[in-house]
């Protein structure tokens, strides 16, 4: 099939006299060219895909690193609330995460099984089994470029919490606080330093 398409463009390009081989050898130039360029775009990278870490058998989880606006977020929030506890004048809160936000993604699995069965020369038979499992991420186009399906996005766990606080009522203030923190973020008290502030 190829050498036939060749074979009918040489046909056409034949021309009687001096001019044949003129028009052979820009034909030969300008196909060498669109073969460069058509080497060069294809060899040029399009999409790079920072690929995800792979823990699991049926789905990749990757870790990426916590967002800042989610920690910034349960910070403000728990501080103004924390700022309507009877005696409080000023409270900072400061939230350590356990981990970055875990990624599930989607992914195809396809499972091969090959058996073989071998007989020697004495009656005995032996029978070898392979299976292979190929995993791939699901892909989908986004914008400008692709990216992994997430089928599942956990949120960090809180390691602990440090609150400062300036206000009036001493120990059973900061009891209070902490309590209050404990409830908040279902968290046990020793993973809680409630301090009062300079």
């Amino acid at each position: 099939m190829g050498e036939q398409i060749w074979q009918h463009i040489a046909e056409k390009l034949q021309v009687k006299g001096e001019k044949k081989g003129k028009y052979q050898t820009w034909f030969i130039v300008v196909a060498v060219i669109v073969g460069i360029y058509f080497m060069y775009i294809s060899a040029s990278p399009k999409n790079i895909l920072d690929p995800a870490p792979i823990a699991g058998s049926t789905n990749k989880q990757g870790v990426v690193a916590s967002r800042p606006d989610y920690r910034d977020q349960i910070e403000h929030k728990l501080a103004n609330d924390l700022k309507t506890i009877k005696g409080v004048k000023d409270i900072r809160v400061f939230i350590t995460l356990a981990s970055g936000v875990e990624y599930e993604y989607l992914e195809n699995q396809e499972t091969a099984i090959s058996t073989t069965q071998e007989d020697d020369g004495d009656g005995g038979r032996r029978i070898i089994s392979e299976e292979r499992v190929r995993t791939e991420t699901v892909m989908q186009q986004n914008g400008g470029g692709q990216e992994a399906v997430v089928v599942k996005e956990k949120t960090p766990q809180i390691a602990g919490v440090l609150v400062t606080v300036k206000g009036e009522g001493g120990a059973r203030l900061l009891a209070n606080i902490t309590a209050a923190v404990s409830a908040a973020l279902d968290l046990p008290a020793h993973r809680i330093q409630v301090l009062e502030m300079d």
